[in-house]
């Protein structure tokens, strides 16, 4: 669980590196979209002995789909207004 926890933090500071670039709004729906994308992207790309239990990478992946749905659900409140 400690290498979910350290990709979890590189991908927020890559996220908040890249928010001047990316032009991101304020709401946290917005940063969920960049930092589940970078999050599933490590937790793929990652080495099987990163990982304690091999199910803790599909753990990671499933909160990064997570955050991916909370994007969409924010963009389709944001387009009803």
């Amino acid at each position: 669980m400690v290498s979910l926890l350290g990709y979890a933090l590189l991908s927020l500071i890559i996220v908040l590196f890249l928010k001047p670039f990316l032009n991101i709004d304020r709401s946290l729906a917005a940063y969920c979209f960049p930092f589940g994308l970078i999050y599933m992207v490590l937790l793929v790309s990652a080495d099987d002995q990163m990982f304690e239990q091999v199910w803790h990478r599909y753990a990671g992946i499933s909160i990064g789909i997570f955050c991916e749905l909370i994007f969409i659900i924010g963009l389709v409140r944001h387009m009803r207004k």
